[in-house]
């Protein structure tokens, strides 16, 4: 199993336009110096990065390693069930975040906002785990309510999610490379939609 750090330092570099020093890297990521520095030669010699002058990914096909290293489907998850569609529910839940709770769309929800592939039967974002309690509040009293086979999944990863997402269409969604890696990650139709994603951002996984 590969470590949350390792996919951490994956997750900054894959979304990063310029070259990093290994302790600006180390500080991004959130991991420790050293341990950093022997993902970043293990990475190296896989042939995904390179060190000098300054460290920077190579191959993006490195992706890979989020997509089979941490499936979405097998994160934490707090569900909810609406009777709204998952397209209206989009919109909806971005508007009750407002400025005071984060979270950013993944799966087939962040798909139809960037590249739209299938209309999503489900809604997937990321969110803080401390702000699950306030999420529950503000569901309830919009008829969101918890439901352990729901079609609303609220998520909890130690990946950083957050970093490098960004607005689109009037909500927050995952970078590219996050969003390929959760799609590609389910398979069948998810799959089918990474790849779509990944021609049309232009991705070279």
């Amino acid at each position: 199993m590969i470590p949350g750090s390792a996919l951490r330092v994956v997750n900054v570099l894959l979304n990063s336009e310029k070259p990093f020093s290994l302790r600006e890297l180390s500080r991004k990521a959130q991991v420790p110096l050293s341990r950093c520095s022997r993902y970043i030669n293990e990475l190296e010699r896989l042939g995904y990065v390179r060190k000098r002058p300054r460290i920077k990914v190579i191959n993006e096909e490195l992706i890979y390693l989020i997509a089979y290293g941490r499936p979405l489907k097998s994160l934490e998850t707090t569900n909810f069930e609406s009777l709204e569609r998952p397209q209206y529910l989009i919109k909806k839940i971005a508007e009750l975040a407002g400025g005071g709770l984060a979270y950013a769309y993944t799966h087939l929800a962040g798909a139809e906002l960037v590249a739209p592939y299938v209309v999503p039967n489900e809604v997937y974002a990321y969110v803080e785990e401390e702000q699950l309690g306030r999420w529950t509040e503000i569901f309830e009293k919009n008829q969101i309510y918890p439901s352990e086979g729901g079609s609303i999944h609220l998520v909890v990863s130690d990946l950083n999610p957050f970093y490098a997402a960004r607005e689109v269409r009037g909500a927050k969604v995952v970078s590219n490379f996050l969003l390929f890696a959760d799609l590609y990650s389910c398979g069948g139709r998810g799959r089918e939609a990474a790849k779509f994603l990944a021609e049309r951002v232009g991705l070279k996984v």
